[in-house]
């Protein structure tokens, strides 16, 4: 029955049909949901207890998490922007900032492997700039001079060479 309901649907006349009854007003409002009706859905839905599990559930798919997150990113971003003028959450954030068992995780974060990987990467990504190569080479230089010796930038001149030197004999 249902198999030759289908095929009626997918002919010239089925298709007809279902425009002629799209047509009429009160089939319309049977079979069209009103942004009343959605809006009262979607509220019902997150603000009941009982829908909790069912929500997380959804949630944990990753497609649906990221459609949720795209939907809602500008409203995050307008709600952290009101909390970081909020003096009471400013007072917050400083105070899980000078929390040591939170100093303690992020040094303990920065010593793996993955963290010092990253920050290498990223040194190596800046040393690429050549703006960013010659400011570092002042610096570097700068420090030298400071520790008291005089000749820091000409022993970086000779390292530069030593490995010109070493890596043109290697080839």
């Amino acid at each position: 029955m249902k198999q030759m309901v289908t095929d009626v649907l997918h002919t010239q006349d089925g298709k007809k049909s279902v425009q002629e009854m799209m047509k009429d007003p009160e089939f319309r409002s049977q079979v069209i949901i009103t942004d009343q009706q959605i809006e009262k859905t979607i509220s019902d839905t997150l603000t009941n207890p009982k829908m909790q599990p069912q929500l997380e559930k959804l949630l944990a798919k990753p497609k649906v998490a990221a459609n949720f997150a795209k939907a809602t990113q500008e409203e995050h971003k307008k709600l952290i922007k009101q909390l970081m003028k909020d003096p009471d959450y400013q007072k917050m954030m400083l105070d899980i900032l000078k929390d040591p068992e939170f100093t303690k995780q992020l040094l303990q974060l920065m010593k793996s492997k993955e963290s010092r990987q990253q920050i290498m990467k990223v040194m190596e990504e800046a040393l690429q700039n050549p703006a960013f190569k010659e400011k570092y080479m002042k610096l570097m230089k700068e420090a030298g001079t400071k520790q008291g010796n005089p000749s820091g930038g000409s022993s970086s001149k000779g390292q530069s060479g030593q490995s010109q030197n070493g890596g043109g004999s290697s080839s």
